[in-house]
């Protein structure tokens, strides 16, 4: 009781700090090309940045590796995520603050985001090592939701596909996803939908290589208003969540590429990106890094030339 009535708390303020700040903060942004890839192979998804790397996750699970410092648009090594399948979209990479003793880089939190599959609902962890220009992977642990209860419990249940976010400042691990899915075909009227982001501790490998994350282990729920369409994926960055959404070109007007950053504290839209103009590529995520936001995009080679760009956005002032 005294668990559902925090939750009711929590859900009543994050609707009235959206309410009134509903319109958010409308941002023209300083946008450029940053890197124009020349090593496409399947769809790009997620992507992550450490140091002088830069990983471009593609669909099914291979990853690229480009010098992030220098930019170049040929890939510098290219390896096979340890968890690659046809089922795993490899819709969002994240690293965290944990590294595995030996590894080259802190653990690298894999969404899968393909609706519907076996694996809809599980995280990958998975540990990268480099020697030289060979970079090598491992599967270490398995991170699965579990939101059998949540209703009950008085908590908005999401319809799957969750994204899992890294809070490396604050060390937390937050699921976002929406009551239901982000399609005309399923959102009918958009007033019946809103996204939901759960917050949980981050699993530490001596938990196991299998962790279930369920209702005894939810920390805290925001909710947040829905007034964009097709989610993609994003990153945690100083208590917010940067998100985009959208497909650029391929649909301008119903789903076009768009940012949004959610802040968990007030439960509000902070900043609003309208991105069709400066990015009119399918956008597929993002990362925050030294105070530019960094959007990976995707194009489709069957029915364009143009090639996937990585573009550098400036931070809301």
């Amino acid at each position: 009781m005294r668990r559902a009535l925090m939750v009711l708390l929590l859900l009543t303020a994050g609707l009235l700090a959206a309410a009134q700040s509903f319109g958010g903060l409308q941002i023209a942004p300083e946008c450029s090309k940053f890197l124009v890839k020349e090593g496409r192979g399947r769809a790009q998804q997620g992507m992550e940045i450490y140091g002088r790397y830069l990983f471009s996750l593609e669909d099914g699970g291979h990853v690229n590796v480009y010098d992030f410092k220098k930019a170049a648009p040929e890939p510098v090594a290219g390896f096979e995520l340890a968890s690659s399948g046809k089922d795993n979209h490899a819709n969002n990479a994240e690293f965290g603050i944990e590294k595995k003793p030996g590894a080259s880089f802190p653990l690298m939190y894999i969404s899968n985001g393909k609706v519907g599959c076996d694996i809809e609902w599980t995280c990958f962890v998975e540990s990268i090592t480099r020697r030289g220009k060979r970079f090598n992977t491992e599967l270490v642990q398995t991170i699965t939701l579990d939101i059998k209860g949540f209703k009950e419990a008085g908590y908005e249940p999401i319809f799957g596909a969750p994204s899992w976010l890294i809070d490396r400042e604050r060390k937390a691990l937050w699921v976002f996803s929406a009551h239901q899915r982000t399609t005309r075909k399923v959102t009918l009227k958009p007033e019946d939908n809103f996204y939901i982001a759960y917050k949980f501790r981050i699993p530490t490998l001596s938990e196991g290589p299998s962790v279930t994350l369920g209702l005894k282990d939810l920390q805290a729920q925001v909710i947040f208003p829905y007034e964009t369409w097709f989610t993609q994926a994003g990153c945690m960055y100083d208590g917010k969540i940067f998100y985009c959404f959208g497909v650029g070109r391929a649909d301008p007007e119903g789903r076009p590429s768009r940012i949004r950053v959610y802040d968990t504290d007030s439960g509000s839209i902070c900043a609003k990106y309208d991105l069709n103009e400066e990015i009119p590529e399918e956008m597929e995520d993002l990362v925050v890094k030294d105070g530019w936001i960094y959007v990976n995009t995707n194009t489709n080679s069957r029915q364009t030339e143009f090639k996937p760009i990585v573009y550098k956005l400036s931070m809301p002032r």
